[in-house]
């Protein structure tokens, strides 16, 4: 490393990592604010299954004694509630789910003609919503039974009317194991989206403060008037942008992982990496804070102080994850190679690729051939406002 390059770089640090508000945002809500997040969904999904384990109160609408009524009363897993006003009751949330029975239930039933039954349930209450699906099992039930007691009046098995039985079973590689549909799609989602992410919440203090920040301070033409050259400055002002994103890259996996730890329910991380998709991982994660930790200092240089250069990057994170939802719901393995010659988009399918153990060679090519690319023109990008007069002394 160049000896002005080396200076400006420590000085830099040194000057950063006395700052709180760089081990804040670099170290402190990477790894805090994921496993808190984690722990409070975690806590929610343990009380919402908690509740579902228990007998799901229901109010039954009847206008006559009917076989159903009957039947769900003495169903496991539910437990009948008298209510003056049921739909009172639903709405405080004393019941779960209400059960209206047509008035005509029982005659239809003799007449062996479909009989309605309403559930009734409050849409805006996750544990009604769920419970809904329970109850209708459980009618379910009921009228399976009654179907099989009619098809042994006729001297029909009841198995006549089931030629299949369906199972379901998720494709594995030989060799490899299953990582589960569910876990697969949380993690696919959420560690591409953090690692796009986390480069612009780690690197954004220190592109503030070693650009705007300095013109604020009036520090910077001081710096400018040294023997150092304006690239050994530049440069040393980039690899300690670059240093605090790659930091704030690494603390985001490490909340990530914690979470995991902390929640498996509500983040369950049962998947294994081989070690080539790790290093396809880290290479672009690097290349991303490569790219960003260039684009924050050009804009920051040109900020006249630390406010508007807080107002020109906040977008950058936006625009960052856009790419992670619109790859939501695609199809990894059928992906177009076209997709891969667009920047930012190409990163997080190969990062998707890469944890589902997807290897394309060609994939990999472009894709970092592109950020390549994009870490050339993003340094340029540096350069130019760096050496330009106007953005330098700009206020």
């Amino acid at each position: 490393m160049n000896k002005h390059v080396s200076i400006v770089f420590k000085k830099e640090i040194k000057d950063l990592f006395r700052d709180k508000r760089t081990w804040i945002a670099s170290v402190l809500i990477p790894v805090l604010v994921l496993p808190l997040m984690f722990y409070l969904m975690g806590m929610g999904q343990n009380k919402l299954e908690k509740s579902l384990q228990e007998d799901i109160n229901i109010s039954i609408i009847s206008q006559q004694q009917s076989d159903i009524a009957d039947y769900l009363k003495g169903a496991e897993g539910v437990e009948v509630i008298e209510a003056e006003d049921p739909f009172a009751a639903l709405q405080a949330g004393e019941i779960k789910v209400i059960v209206e029975i047509e008035e005509d239930f029982q005659q239809k039933l003799a007449k062996e003609t479909p009989a309605g039954i309403k559930l009734i349930y409050d849409e805006i209450s996750n544990e009604s919503t769920y419970s809904v699906s329970n109850v209708e099992g459980v009618i379910y039930q009921y009228s399976e039974a009654v179907r099989n007691q009619r098809l042994e009046k006729l001297g029909i098995r009841p198995e006549v009317l089931q030629p299949t039985v369906v199972s379901r079973e998720a494709y594995v590689v030989e060799g490899k194991e299953s990582q589960g549909g569910p876990t697969l799609m949380i993690v696919t989602f959420l560690l591409p989206f953090l690692l796009m992410m986390y480069p612009v919440v780690g690197g954004m203090p220190a592109a503030i403060d070693l650009g705007a920040g300095e013109k604020e301070r009036m520090s910077l033409e001081p710096l400018l008037s040294t023997g150092a050259s304006r690239l050994s400055i530049l440069t040393g002002k980039y690899l300690t942008i670059l240093l605090t994103s790659v930091i704030g890259v690494l603390t985001s996996i490490t909340g990530f992982f914690v979470a995991s730890r902390i929640s498996p329910n509500a983040l369950p991380m049962d998947i294994r990496i081989s070690p080539l998709s790790l290093v396809i991982l880290i290479g672009v994660s690097l290349s991303i804070a490569m790219i960003v930790s260039g684009v924050m200092l050009a804009i920051s240089v040109f900020a006249k102080s630390y406010k508007e250069a807080g107002t020109y990057l906040s977008p950058l994170m936006i625009f960052l994850m856009a790419p992670a939802y619109l790859t939501m719901f695609m199809e990894i393995r059928t992906v177009s190679t076209n997709l891969f010659f667009i920047p930012l988009l190409n990163s997080i399918l190969l990062m998707k690729e890469a944890l589902v153990d997807i290897i394309n060679p060609l994939h990999i090519v472009i894709t970092f051939g592109v950020s390549i690319l994009l870490v050339i023109a993003a340094l340029f990008f540096a350069k130019y406002m760096f050496n330009k007069e106007s953005a330098i002394f700009r206020s």
